[in-house]
C-alpha cells in the first residue's frame, strides 16, 4: 500500500476563539506515521536510479518512524534491514520495528549517535543507507505528496495563514514548505522544534550542532521552541477534548500552532507526524 491521502481535519475544540484549527492526521499511513512517506520515496527512488539491487540489504539511521516504514518495504521486497536507533528508543517502536524484521542496533548519543554508527556500517559496506538526512527523496515526498493534499483538501475560501510542521530532518519542513507555496505564495511555514536541553523523541533544533543536509531553513518564517512538558500536556488535552490519541511530537505542534493562534488570531494547519500508540511506555496521555 503507498502511503498519503491521510485525512485533513478541524479541532474546533484545541482552536482558540475566533481562529480556525486543522489537523493533517498522518498515523493513517501505513505503519503509523508521516514517515512512511519519505520511506516510500527514498526506497522507490535509490531502485529506480540503480542504486539499491534486489536482496541488497539496507541501514538507516532512525529515532523510530522512518525505520518502521523502511523496515516494512524491506520486509515486502526482500531485502534485509539494519537499524541504527537511539538506546533511549521506547520498547514499543523496538518491538514493531522487529516485528517487521529489522536487526536493531542501539546506540547512545541520540539520533547524532545513530547516524554517526549508520555511517560507519556503509563504509564497512554492510548495505545501502538511505540516509533521510540528506536524501532528496525525504523532502519531495513531502513537496509532491503531503503539500498537494494539503491544498486539495482545504475547505476555507482564503489559504490558511500558516502552516505548522516539526523540525526533525527538515524534509516535511522543507517539502511541505516548496509544495503548498506553489499556490499559496505568502503563506507563513512555522517551524517547531525542541529545546536542545529537552529533547523530544523525533525532533531537534536549529541550536543542535548538527543540521540535516537536506533541511532548507531559509523557507521558514517562525520559529517556535516547546518543551517536553508543554508536549505532553497538549497530547493530553487532545486526547480528552477531541478524542486523538497523538504523539508527543504531534503535541508538541499542535502547542506551537494554539499559542500562535492565540496571539495572532487567523487559520492553521497543524502537519501532525503520529499518534502515540509508540509511546504507551512513557505515558505521553498524562501532564507532567
Amino acid at each position: 500500500m503507498k502511503p498519503g491521502n491521510t485525512p485533513l481535519v478541524e479541532l474546533p475544540t484545541m482552536a482558540p476563539a475566533g481562529t480556525r484549527l486543522y489537523a493533517k492526521l498522518e498515523w493513517h499511513n501505513p505503519t503509523g506515521s508521516i514517515k512512511d512517506r519519505a520511506a516510500w520515496f527514498m526506497f522507490h527512488n535509490a531502485v529506480r536510479d540503480g542504486l539499491v539491487t534486489p536482496g541488497m540489504p539496507l541501514i538507516e539511521a532512525t529515532s523510530g518512524n522512518t525505520g518502521i516504514g523502511l523496515a516494512r518495504i524491506a520486509q515486502v521486497n526482500g531485502h534485509p534491514m539494519r537499524i541504527c536507533l537511539p538506546d533511549d528508543s521506547t520498547a514499543e517502536r523496538m518491538q514493531i520495528l522487529e516485528a517487521y524484521g529489522a536487526d536493531l542496533e542501539l546506540v547512545p548519543g541520540g539520533p547524532n549517535g545513530a547516524i554517526a554508527r549508520a555511517k560507519e556500517l556503509v563504509e564497512e559496506g554492510e548495505g545501502y543507507m538511505c540516509y533521510q538526512y540528506g536524501n532528496p527523496g525525504n523532502p519531495e515526498a513531502h513537496e509532491f505528496g503531503t503539500a498537494l493534499e494539503l491544498i486539495r483538501d482545504w475547505e476555507l475560501d482564503a489559504p490558511p495563514d500558516g502552516v505548522f510542521c516539526a523540525y526533525g530532518t527538515g524534509g516535511t519542513l522543507t517539502g511541505v514548505s516548496r509544495g503548498v507555496r506553489k499556490t499559496w505564495t505568502d503563506i507563513n511555514i512555522h517551524s517547531v522544534e525542541e529545546f536542545t536541553t529537552d529533547p523530544i523523541s523525533g525532533m531537534r533544533s536549529q541550536d543542535d550542532p548538527f543540521q540535516p543536509p537536506v533541511a532548507d531553513l531559509s523557507l521558514v518564517t517562525h520559529r517556535h521552541e516547546v518543551t517536553k512538558a508543554e508536549a505532553i500536556d497538549t497530547v493530553s488535552r487532545t486526547v480528552k477534548e477531541e478524542g486523538h490519541f497523538i504523539g508527543t511530537s504531534a503535541g508538541a505542534i499542535l502547542h506551537a500552532a494554539q499559542q500562535h493562534l492565540e496571539a495572532e488570531g487567523g487559520s492553521a494547519i497543524a502537519v501532525l507526524c503520529d499518534a502515540g500508540w509508540k509511546y504507551l511506555s512513557g505515558a505521553p496521555w498524562k501532564a507532567t
